[in-house]
């Protein structure tokens, strides 16, 4: 099919789709006016009917008297005939018209036979004609009243040359006075039935017009709504809505998922308890955009990027505020990288221009120091130089540590079974000197994982923190590792401590390069590690609570990286 093709092709089919779904509805709407007609015309032939058996005109007796005799006949005929109507309009799958101009021509029929019967032209029931013709309007609109109205009309003249000719009466023909009067009458009646056609065909048709306007306008408006409903619950930025006495009426998903607040525990409720902060904000006339933390019910915070602005109505009247925000943590996080990276480009190349200028001469400095240690004779003299001898290492051990981070080795990636990484690391741990304080090590493994990443790079880091968790618990505790998969390519490792806790001052330069809480510490440990992870495409995050102890968390690709991580990945995995 050509391209041209398709656009037309599809409106065709939406469409018939449109018009089946609207002759579906006609054909309802129908069938209930159809149950409607038939509990009125049983209603109607009772009591009309019923009225005039019960008054019996003269005293005479239904059975014997020949016309109350009919009108019995004529009751229950109708009672049959609608009984019978009930049974096919169940069974009636298709022909709704045709069977609706079958009952109204047959009501027509009955009331032909009803004027009949009980006075011709000067019967009280001759509106019959007109109240079938009305109904033909409401339920086949123009079409059908009109139809409707030249069958009446026949009726009629046939009952008007009934009375004149004498046809099927037992009186002789009337008089040229009273020929007259039955020509007027049914004039009258023959113009009744035709203006009420007419006008009610019109009225019927405006009605049937404008509800298939309301319907569709309602279709429209519900569209709409549900067009800007998923608009709203789709965007990724938090939206509340609240009055100007403060109550909460909207409350977004994605603001439920910054917050961590449900729905149902916000709206309606004082969005100041919510946000304490806009108390002095709400003020303003003018829409306001600022950045503030966010402490969600976990206890976590966020850094939030708030925007607030009037709501208003469509005659410009403020009817409340509308307060719009967006989680800017991870951006911050992301920020937060970039910065570290750059000092780390900063020490990289001051690492390559002094580095070895301090190594030359801390390597002449030792040998002196040596060559004098072995001449000395006091013994104030041999200890001093061997605190220098003892320094000196340390001093070169720092030097080496920060040639090591400031110019490390790529990574070689290799297959890498992280049981098996843990094995090696749970010996060594074990193996650590008496003296250090007596600490436990509680290695959970999910599931047998296999990554690709460099063996001896994550080592160093994951010993690091082994290392660093046992020194948080100088009373001892147990360290706590936990191997788990996060999704199909993800695998995330916690290493969580009883200790001391890290302060929220020092957390936020924990993996700053020469920053340590350790008396002796280089500061180096953390910084490379942090890096080591970057470099494997994943990424470190601490979460700790002062007295409680601390969890590290590593997330880690199981294939080779290919680019740099995704903001995304600056999420906590706990």
């Amino acid at each position: 099919m050509p391209a041209s093709d398709r656009p037309t092709s599809a409106r065709d089919t939406v469409s018939t789709v449109n018009a089946s779904r609207t002759a579906h509805e006609r054909a309802g709407e129908l069938v209930g006016r159809l149950q409607w007609l038939m509990m009125l015309r049983v209603a109607l032939i009772t009591l009309l009917l019923g009225a005039t058996l019960l008054v019996r005109p003269g005293g005479a007796d239904p059975i014997t008297d020949r016309r109350q005799f009919f009108l019995l006949w004529i009751i229950a005929g109708t009672y049959g005939v609608t009984i019978l109507y009930a049974i096919v309009l169940k069974r009636l799958s298709r022909g709704l018209v045709p069977f609706t101009y079958v009952q109204l021509l047959v009501d027509l029929l009955t009331s032909a036979m009803l004027v009949a019967v009980t006075g011709g032209t000067e019967s009280v029931f001759l509106f019959m004609f007109t109240l079938v013709v009305l109904v033909a309007a409401i339920l086949l609109y123009r079409k059908g009243a009109l139809y409707l109205s030249a069958a009446a009309t026949a009726l009629l003249v046939l009952l008007v040359a009934r009375e004149a000719l004498g046809w099927w009466m037992p009186t002789p023909p009337v008089d040229g006075d009273q020929l007259r009067s039955i020509f007027l009458s049914g004039m009258t009646n023959i113009s009744a039935v035709f203006f009420v056609a007419l006008l009610s065909g019109y009225l019927s048709e405006q009605l049937r017009t404008a509800g298939q306007r309301l319907r569709y306008a309602s279709e429209d408006l519900e569209a709409l709504r549900a067009l800007n409903d998923h608009i709203i619950t789709s965007i990724q930025s938090g939206l509340v809505s609240f009055t100007l006495d403060h109550r909460v009426i909207f409350f977004n998903p994605a603001a439920e998922r910054i917050t961590g607040l449900p729905t149902e525990a916000v709206l309606y409720g004082d969005a100041l308890t919510l946000f304490p902060f806009l108390a002095t904000r709400l003020g303003r006339s003018e829409q306001e955009r600022w950045e503030e933390t966010f402490v969600r019910p976990d206890g976590r915070e966020r850094s939030i990027g708030w925007s607030l602005s009037p709501l208003l109505d469509g005659n410009g009247d403020q009817q409340g505020f509308i307060l719009i925000f967006q989680d800017l943590t991870p951006l911050r996080a992301l920020e937060e990288t970039m910065r570290r990276s750059e000092r780390f480009a900063v020490i990289g190349k001051l690492a390559a221009g002094i580095a070895h200028e301090i190594r030359n001469p801390l390597a002449a400095m030792s040998g002196s120091i040596q060559m004098l240690a072995q001449g000395a004779t006091d013994p104030l003299q041999q200890r001093l130089m061997r605190i220098v001898l003892r320094e000196t290492d340390r001093l070169n051990d720092l030097i080496t540590d920060f040639l090591q981070f400031a110019r490390p080795n790529p990574p070689v990636f290799r297959r890498l079974a992280l049981r098996e990484l843990f094995d090696d690391l749970a010996g060594m741990f074990a193996n650590r000197p008496a003296d250090l304080p007596a600490v436990a090590l509680s290695i959970e493994h999910q599931e047998e994982i296999e990554l690709i990443a460099d063996a001896a790079q994550l080592k160093q880091v994951f010993w690091n923190l082994l290392n660093n968790a046992a020194q948080a618990m100088p009373e001892g505790g147990v360290v706590t590792v936990r191997c788990r998969r996060l999704s199909p390519d993800r695998v995330a490792v916690t290493v969580t401590d009883e200790g001391e806790g890290i302060t929220d001052e020092a957390i936020g330069r924990i993996f700053d390069p020469f920053f340590s809480t350790k008396d002796r510490g280089t500061g180096l440990g953390l910084a490379q590690a942090h890096r080591i992870i970057d470099e494997h495409g994943g990424y470190l995050s601490v979460r700790s609570t002062v007295g409680a102890g601390s969890t590290f968390s590593v997330v880690l690709p199981l294939t080779q990286p290919a680019q740099e991580p995704a903001p995304e990945t600056l999420e906590f995995a706990s």
